[in-house]
């Protein structure tokens, strides 16, 4: 029998580089989530995705988490949080049992998915999401519900989406400071993917990179879930100081810039429409420079960061489910002419993804930037909708993927 929906509400809380993000939730009669508040606010105590003062953190979390609280007349004790840094890495294994020639029981995939996880590796590492690729019985891949069929030996191809546990660690104490309880951590790209990839795109194949202020969180989802999970520590911020550091500029007046004038492509008028640029000091004299400075600073990084990506993409054995579409989302994806070159340098399709899923989002549906809190409000959706022998990550009782699915992890074509 299905899990019924909680009854209290659920929040939300993104931890990002240059805000924080808190939304508050709850499901109404029929299980349709409906959202009651939002709220942000400028991070604190943030860093390249990472917390780097758990105090100052910690601080501006419960400032977020009390406004939308205000906001939604709600009380909340544990909060539903993504993570950005931390190394996040993905293993994929097989992990097999001895049955005795025998029919194949629920305790059967019991037991070997603890064999799985017994056997994830986990030195000074924290497993966030623990998810099955496909079951073979006796060497015959691509079953879907192995129960019921009689063999020697029940394998599991599984992938354990994983990230250094210090960082764990820190997070849930910086949260804990807010009176808090991180219920679940999320890796960032995992929460993102579910609110702006569609079903049919998160099934048959597709590339999630989430580009926010401090880091770029990439993903491929397969057959409706994540196998791959991967993150890199520039992003938005990082095109920001470049900027600053080119023209002599303050930064806030480099992010003005790159918002109201740049772009990660050239244009042939470039080299004549001259720009003013604040300088730094008091004293120091007024400039210009031309508009085409500006965006060589910019589609410099933004194209060090694609490269990373391809890269990271390319050395995994999810490339070949990464499909031949590519969802750039996060703040630092409505950069002017970054679909475009990422089509180039992705070698696909490029769209930029906005938040949908849930009911109430009102504004929050046309800001990429919020598509990291969304996403983790349909991860608790998700956990929330049916029985999960999987642990945190999956979203109900998954007896195996499709053939074409089995076999990934030894190269079979």
């Amino acid at each position: 029998m299905a899990v019924s929906y909680p009854l209290g509400p659920i929040a939300a809380l993104d931890i990002g580089t240059a805000k924080m993000s808190c939304v508050i939730a709850r499901a109404d009669a029929n299980g349709q989530v409906r959202v009651l508040a939002s709220a942000s606010r400028a991070s604190q105590g943030m860093r390249n995705g990472a917390i780097i003062d758990i105090d100052a953190a910690g601080h501006c979390a419960g400032a977020v988490v009390e406004k939308a609280e205000a906001e939604a007349r709600e009380s909340v004790e544990k909060v539903i949080v993504n993570l950005s840094s931390g190394n996040i890495r993905s293993k994929q294994q097989q992990s097999s049992i001895t049955l005795g020639q025998r029919a194949i029981e629920t305790q059967d995939l019991n037991q070997v998915i603890a064999q799985s996880r017994a056997e994830t590796p986990t030195e000074g590492r924290e497993v966030l999401h623990f998810l099955p690729l496909g079951y073979s019985v006796d060497g015959n891949r691509g079953i879907r519900d192995p129960r019921g069929l009689f063999g020697q030996t029940l394998a599991i191809e599984t992938v354990a989406i994983s990230c250094l546990d210090s960082s764990v660690r820190t997070l849930r104490t910086s949260i804990a400071r807010a009176h808090l309880d991180a219920r679940n951590i999320v890796a960032s790209a995992f929460a993102s993917g579910l609110a702006v990839l569609h079903q049919e795109e998160r099934d048959l194949g597709i590339t999630v990179i989430d580009m926010g202020a401090g880091s770029s969180n990439i993903g491929v989802f397969y057959e409706g879930e994540p196998i791959f999970c991967d993150c890199i520590p520039l992003g938005g911020a990082h095109v920001t100081q470049d900027i600053a550091q080119g023209l002599s500029t303050p930064v806030s007046y480099a992010e003005r810039l790159k918002t109201l004038h740049g772009s990660c492509l050239s244009a042939a008028s470039d080299d004549r429409d001259m720009l003013d640029i604040q300088p730094l000091g008091d004293d120091a004299e007024a400039m210009q420079a031309p508009r085409a400075l500006l965006n060589q600073i910019i589609q410099a990084r933004i194209e060090e960061i694609l490269e990373m990506a391809r890269a990271r993409i390319d050395a995994s054995p999810a490339r070949r489910f990464s499909g031949g579409a590519a969802v750039l989302t996060g703040g630092a994806s409505q950069l002017h002419g970054l679909r475009e070159l990422a089509g180039q340098m992705l070698d696909k399709r490029v769209r930029i993804g906005r938040p949908s899923g849930i009911a109430g989002l009102a504004d929050l549906s046309e800001d990429p930037a919020f598509a990291t809190v969304v996403g983790l409000v349909l991860f608790a959706q998700r956990q929330t909708s049916g029985p999960n022998p999987f642990g945190n990550g999956s979203s109900r009782e998954r007896t195996g993927m499709f053939s074409r699915m089995s076999g990934w992890l030894r190269g079979d074509r």
